[in-house]
């Protein structure tokens, strides 16, 4: 099966390819910055590109299934939610339909119909990805939208950070850690998509993700600590109150870290109301503990070194950096 993997550079995208090629299909890798190889598309969904040009492309490349990996963390100058997430997108799925694509499989994220935080505010990451989710599922093809809880494993940015965070010798809390997650695996994650691929018979589904239990903030941090083989940690809650009005001046000066709208992300906690992952594997999916021996952590920085050189300012100053970043990454692929 010939199948085309938009955001395929990316943590999930990497793994999505792998877990096709291994079972045998052609892949062809679609980025924004392809290499210089045959299998590959240059995709930039900040630009746009008519429905028509994207089905002269996937049948010149004669693919059966897309699959869609692109995400943002935050908007810039030229990568907006609403053109990287939902416009672009779309017109894609749309060239898809007119090209005669068998199947369309669209990564999303959790959370998308709880559109509004504990503040009644919506989330633009999270209305974003259901504009696209909802064209999808209207359009004459086959389709499967999947929307997985917290991703950990290689390539993950927020795995990185996390494990940074968890390595600190006082860990901060927002609130009292008590925030719900799922973490799954990103093979695993790899391996229900290429079942899907698979799959006879049409889907036309939505797959809420997780991994086999849902963890506090606070436990998925221990997890990390005991990865890194560290001892056990001591914590410092922060206020909400606090965290808001960092949040709301952040805002105003350039910075990728922390935002109102990661924060409300945070507070919704990030746990599927039915998970589909066992269903999808056959099996129950991996434990943290176990996932995290599979593919170790890697910090961004050695934390004991920096601690044996007495830099405690610097560590706690990092300790806050890595959790505004955590909160960015909570919705990270």
């Amino acid at each position: 099966m010939s199948v085309l993997v938009c955001g395929s550079t990316g943590c999930v995208g990497a793994a999505v390819v792998h877990a096709l090629r291994a079972r045998g299909h052609k892949v062809i890798e679609g980025s924004r910055r392809p290499a210089a190889t045959r299998d590959t598309l240059a995709i930039d969904f900040a630009q746009p590109v008519a429905p028509e040009t994207w089905a002269e492309r996937l049948r010149r490349l004669q693919v059966d299934t897309v699959i869609n990996c692109v995400g943002i963390l935050l908007p810039s100058r030229g990568q907006r939610y609403e053109r990287v997430h939902a416009q672009g997108p779309v017109e894609m799925f749309r060239g898809a339909a007119l090209a005669g694509v068998q199947r369309v499989l669209q990564v999303s994220a959790l959370g998308v119909h709880e559109g509004e935080g504990v503040d009644g505010l919506a989330s633009p990451y999270l209305h974003s990805k259901l504009l696209a989710d909802e064209a999808l599922a209207a359009l004459p093809l086959d389709w499967a939208v999947l929307r997985p809880s917290l991703v950990y494993g290689p390539g993950s940015h927020s795995a990185a950070l996390f494990a940074t965070l968890a390595a600190l010798p006082l860990i901060g809390l927002p609130g009292r850690g008590l925030q719900p997650v799922q973490p799954l695996h990103v093979y695993e994650l790899a391996e229900a998509i290429a079942r899907l691929v698979e799959h006879r018979g049409t889907l036309r589904t939505v797959y809420q993700l997780g991994g086999p239990q849902a963890l506090s903030w606070r436990e998925m941090l221990s997890h990390y600590r005991g990865a890194l083989g560290l001892g056990r940690p001591r914590w410092l809650p922060l206020p909400m109150a606090a965290m808001k009005a960092a949040a709301w001046l952040a805002q105003a000066v350039p910075q990728k870290f922390l935002s109102v709208d990661t924060l409300r992300l945070l507070e919704r906690g990030n746990v599927p109301a039915a998970n589909a992952l066992p269903m999808l594997l056959g099996r129950t999916p991996t434990a943290m503990p176990q996932g995290l021996r599979i593919s170790p952590p890697q910090p961004l920085f050695d934390v004991r070194a920096l601690s044996r050189a007495a830099a405690l300012p610097m560590l706690l100053a990092s300790g806050a950096l890595n959790l505004a970043l955590a909160l960015l990454l909570w919705r990270a692929r």
